[in-house]
This record gives C-alpha cells, sequence and structure tokens, in this order.
C-alpha cells in the first residue's frame, strides 16, 4: 500500500471510530467490534484523537472530547446564520412559529426558531422532552436513517418494546407504527405531530440534507385549532423554505463567502 493510500485509511479508521463513539462511554473493546479493527489498532487511533481533544478517554470509556464539540459549535453558528432569514421569512408567510432543529441522540435539539405574533401561538419550552418519535421534526430526522438504524437508535431491537415516553394519547408507542410512518415520511417529503409531543399542538416537518452538512428538519408549530384548516398552505410553504434554504447551503458549500440569491401561547 503507498503512502497516500495508507494515509487515507487511517482517516477512514478514525471517522469509523468517532462515529462509533455514542454520548455515553463505550470500552475499546466495544470500539473495535463495532469497527471490525484490531483492538491495537483502536487504542492507537483513539490514543491520537485524544491528543487532539476530539476524544476523551477515562476510566468509564472512551467520549467525544471537546474538540468535537467546539467544531460543532461553529458549523452550527454558521448555519443558524444561513438559514434565519428563511425562518423569519416562513414565520411571516405562515403568521405561525417555525422553528429549526438537530437531532441529539434520541431527542430533538431546536437550533433556532422565529415565535409567532398571533395570540394564539406556539412557544417552545425546555422543560418537557422532546422524543423523536413524537415530534414533526424528530421523525423527519428518524426518516433519514434506514428502518434498522433507526430502530437501534430509539432501543427498538425487541419488536414489543414500546416507545418511551409517551408525552400524550396521541403519541406513538409501537414499533410497527413508526416504521410505517417513517416509510410515509421517506415517499411524501414531510413528516407531521398531531398532539402528538403536546395536546393542542401540531407540526409540519421537512429534512434538510445537504452533503457535508449536519442533517436539520425545519418545521412549523400551530395550535391544533388552526392546523387541519390550513395545513396544504402550510405544506406549500414549508416545501418552498426547504427548497431555497437547500439551494442556499449548496451554494455556499461550492462558492463559501459568496451570498446567495434567494397573545397566548401554547408550550411545546
Amino acid at each position: 500500500m503507498n503512502k497516500e493510500a495508507s494515509g487515507i485509511q487511517v482517516i477512514a479508521r478514525a471517522a469509523a471510530i468517532l462515529r462509533a463513539v455514542g454520548r455515553d462511554g463505550v470500552s475499546l473493546g466495544d470500539l473495535a467490534r463495532e469497527t471490525k479493527l484490531p483492538r491495537s489498532t483502536v487504542q492507537r487511533i483513539v490514543d491520537a484523537l485524544a491528543h487532539e481533544h476530539l476524544l476523551e478517554a477515562g476510566a468509564d470509556g472512551v467520549r467525544l472530547g471537546w474538540g468535537i464539540q467546539a467544531l460543532a459549535q461553529v458549523a452550527q453558528t454558521r448555519i443558524t446564520e444561513q438559514v434565519r432569514p428563511y425562518l423569519e421569512s416562513l414565520a411571516l408567510l405562515t403568521g405561525e412559529s417555525v422553528d429549526i432543529a438537530c437531532r441529539d441522540g434520541r431527542e430533538v435539539t431546536f437550533v433556532d426558531h422565529v415565535i409567532s405574533q398571533q395570540e394564539l401561538r406556539v412557544v417552545p419550552t425546555s422543560e418537557k422532552p422532546r422524543p423523536l418519535h413524537a415530534m414533526a421534526n424528530g421523525k423527519a430526522l428518524l426518516a433519514l436513517l434506514d428502518d434498522r438504524a433507526a430502530c437501534r437508535l430509539l432501543g427498538l431491537d425487541d419488536a414489543d418494546a414500546p416507545l418511551v415516553p409517551r408525552l400524550t394519547p396521541n403519541t406513538l408507542v409501537e414499533r410497527d407504527g413508526l416504521l410505517a410512518t417513517l416509510a410515509d415520511v421517506r415517499r411524501t417529503g414531510l413528516a407531521y405531530d398531531r398532539e402528538e409531543h403536546a395536546e393542542g399542538v401540531c407540526a409540519v416537518a421537512i429534512a434538510i440534507d445537504v452533503p457535508g452538512i449536519r442533517p436539520h428538519a425545519l418545521s412549523i408549530a400551530v395550535p391544533t385549532s388552526r392546523f387541519a384548516m390550513h395545513l396544504p398552505r402550510f405544506e406549500a410553504a414549508i416545501r418552498a423554505a426547504h427548497a431555497d434554504i437547500v439551494a442556499a447551503l449548496r451554494h455556499d458549500a461550492a462558492c463559501p463567502g459568496l451570498p446567495a440569491r434567494p397573545g397566548r401561547s401554547i408550550s411545546c
């Protein structure tokens, strides 16, 4: 193997190890089994990544280091700046609260949002869990994975295991129901939350999946009383906003530095 090929192989192995490290500590043995690499190779790569603060190795195993978090924060800030004008336009067009989110383990994390100015509106709250399976943006992100990966992420290796937590009577809790829903999301491009995360709140979402950028989801959150009546308008608006955002992100990736052309609250 020549020097260039050897260097590429090392990078590929390092990337495989980084992907295999979860939020909780993982042992070197588990990393070796997951990546199908010799334990000695895993040890050398982990040591090198730890030296660059991309991993941390301790008594409780190997976990992501602060260097990865710093890189992610820089990328996240850039995306927020790029997408913000489109969020504002979508909120103005629909009159509803809109947000962009990404996946953090088994939950949704809001990156940015614009709150509706209507008297009855949806306002995000940090006091309630945001499980992927109970939210429109979460289901949009899950649908980017294949069924096996989605089930593994949610701990559904056992077909009879229920989805938890169940936040409302409408929350999806069955594995087969989830897989059917994800199939619909992949077919239509849109995901829905019909009072599954919070009673009185509905949402429609669409995934933003651009090569080289962490997957995000754009969503419109609406009081149930207005959702069904205006859903076709919301669907058209979010599809149009999605197309503009994807075009802007792709333009930025290809031409960095050049601009693209482009009351009462319900907690959820």
